[in-house]
C-alpha cells in the first residue's frame, strides 16, 4: 500500500468519525427537554402569529363596505327564498278544499257561537197578555221557506259556486271529487219578503261573506263584508246571476208567473 492511498483512508475515517460525532450530537440535542421545549414554544409562537394575520385579514375584510353589502345582500335572498317556499306552501295549504272547508266550518262555529252568546246574554222580559200582541220578528232566519222555494233552493245548492263557475275557477272534475260543493245560499232580497227563499245565489265562502287570502285574485272578494259595486262589476248584477241560475236548474223563476 502506498503512501498516499494510506493518507486517503486516514482522512476518510477523520471524516467519518465526526460526522458520526456530530450526529451524536444532534441527536443529543433534540432529545434534551430544554430544546423540546424551545421548539415547542416556537412553533406555539408561529401558529400565535398565524392567528393573528389571519383574524386582522378577517377583520379588515369584515370592515370592507363591499364585503358587508355583499354579505347583506345573500342575507336578504336567502330570506327572500326561505320566504318564498313558505308563501308557496301556504299557498297549496290554503287553496286544498280541506283547508276551505276547516276555515268555513270556523267561521260558522264563531257565528253560531256569537249568536248563542248573544241570545244567552238577553234578559228575559215578561209580556202582559191582556196588551196587545206585537209582531214577532223574524232574526236572521226570516219566515219559514215553502215547499217550492225549499225544492229551488236545493237545486241551486247542487250548482256549487256560480261565481266559480263563470270563472272556470269551479269545473265539473272538481264537484266529482268533493261530496260538499261548499256553498251557501245568498239572498238577494232578503229573508221575509214573497218568493225571498227562491231569489237566492250559490256563492262560495269567498264570494259570500269571507275575505279571501291575501294572495287570491283581486275577483275574489265577498259580497258581505266587502264592495258590492266592485263585485257587482266582477261578477255581474245579481239578477243577472239569478235568471243564468234558473237557465241551468232548468225552472222558471216563480216570481215571474
Amino acid at each position: 500500500m502506498s503512501q498516499d492511498q494510506s493518507d486517503y483512508e486516514k482522512k476518510i475515517a477523520k471524516a467519518n468519525a465526526a460526522r458520526q460525532r456530530q450526529l451524536e450530537k444532534q441527536k443529543e440535542k433534540l432529545a434534551s427537554p430544554e430544546y423540546q421545549k424551545a421548539q415547542q414554544e416556537k412553533h406555539q409562537a408561529s401558529q400565535l402569529k398565524s392567528q393573528q394575520r389571519a383574524f386582522q385579514k378577517m377583520k379588515a375584510r369584515l370592515d370592507d363596505p363591499a364585503y358587508k353589502e355583499e354579505q347583506q345582500e345573500k342575507q336578504r335572498k336567502t330570506q327572500m327564498k326561505a320566504f318564498e317556499k313558505q308563501r308557496a306552501r301556504q299557498q297549496i295549504k290554503e287553496a286544498s278544499p280541506e283547508y276551505i272547508k276547516q276555515q268555513v266550518e270556523k267561521v260558522t262555529a264563531a257565528k253560531d257561537k256569537a249568536v248563542k252568546k248573544l241570545l244567552e246574554s238577553k234578559s228575559v222580559i215578561s209580556i202582559d197578555v191582556n196588551k196587545n200582541k206585537r209582531t214577532k220578528s223574524k232574526g236572521l232566519k226570516g219566515r219559514t221557506p215553502t215547499a217550492l222555494e225549499k225544492k229551488l233552493g236545493n237545486k241551486i245548492g247542487d250548482i256549487g259556486c256560480i261565481c266559480c263557475l263563470n270563472k272556470k275557477w269551479y269545473t265539473s272534475d272538481m264537484a266529482e271529487q268533493e261530496s260538499t260543493k261548499f256553498v251557501s245560499l245568498h239572498h238577494v232580497e232578503g229573508r221575509t219578503k214573497e218568493w225571498a227563499h227562491a231569489k237566492v245565489l250559490p256563492l262560495c265562502a269567498y264570494h259570500h261573506d269571507i275575505p279571501a287570502p291575501s294572495h287570491a285574485p283581486e275577483e275574489l272578494t265577498p259580497i258581505h263584508r266587502g264592495n258590492k259595486k266592485e263585485w257587482i262589476t266582477f261578477n255581474g248584477t245579481e239578477d243577472e246571476l239569478l235568471k243564468q241560475v234558473y237557465d241551468i236548474i232548468e225552472e222558471e223563476r216563480p216570481w215571474l208567473g
